[in-house]
């Protein structure tokens, strides 16, 4: 009988996905190695919000449309799509449109109603690493920011969440991407306003 009531309580509990690529799957933040950091930030303050971590390290949207149909199979009542920063790489050689293209039959399949776009995150192009210049990245940024006026989606626009801290390269691992535990703080926050909004 306790089982029974256990499993009642998880079924009444929402359910939401996240996907997208390293920054979704944590990667850096357990002792360098990738982590289900989103998740346990957001369920600590949220408890009856399941997480659902769909993030590869790398991949971009070219490669989440290959694996789309597993965030679908999930059902979640929310989804949050956070791609972009790999995109964003000359080594990718994808354009915005492209991008935008991709984000677009995403949606389709995971239902606009219950689909949350993040922008590509704030880059300190500083670092001499083999990304992509900040004003690559902003590119896209736009071009998501263009979808989701153009089909009249919901948007977390992280990358300018950044950059309104007082110094948002701080927010940055040494490899001017990937994110410390002050950036996921903020895009949790921003995560549960979206949350709250949905319910409401």
């Amino acid at each position: 009988m306790v089982v029974v009531v256990e499993n009642l309580k998880e079924k009444s509990k929402m359910k939401i996905a996240i996907f997208g690529d390293s920054i979704t799957n944590g990667f850096g933040m357990d002792e360098g190695g990738s982590s289900n950091i989103l998740a346990r930030l957001i369920e600590k303050k949220e408890p009856d919000v399941k997480v659902l971590l769909h993030g590869i390290n790398g991949d971009d949207t070219y490669g989440g449309l290959l694996r789309l149909k597993y965030v679908v199979e999930e059902k979640a009542d929310l989804n949050f799509i956070f791609f972009g920063a790999n995109d964003a790489s000359p080594y990718h050689l994808i354009r915005p449109k492209e991008f935008q293209d991709n984000l677009e039959q995403m949606i389709a399949q995971l239902d606009a109603k219950r689909t949350v776009l993040i922008t590509p995150p704030f880059y300190n192009d500083d670092e001499p690493t083999h990304y992509s210049r900040l004003s690559e990245v902003e590119l896209f940024r736009q071009a998501t920011i263009d979808l989701a006026k153009e089909k009249s989606l919901k948007l977390i626009d992280i990358y300018q969440v950044m950059l309104e801290q007082e110094n948002p390269k701080a927010l940055l691992r040494v490899d001017g991407l990937h994110f410390t535990l002050e950036a996921y703080q903020l895009l949790v926050e921003k995560i549960l306003a979206a949350i709250k909004n949905f319910i409401q």
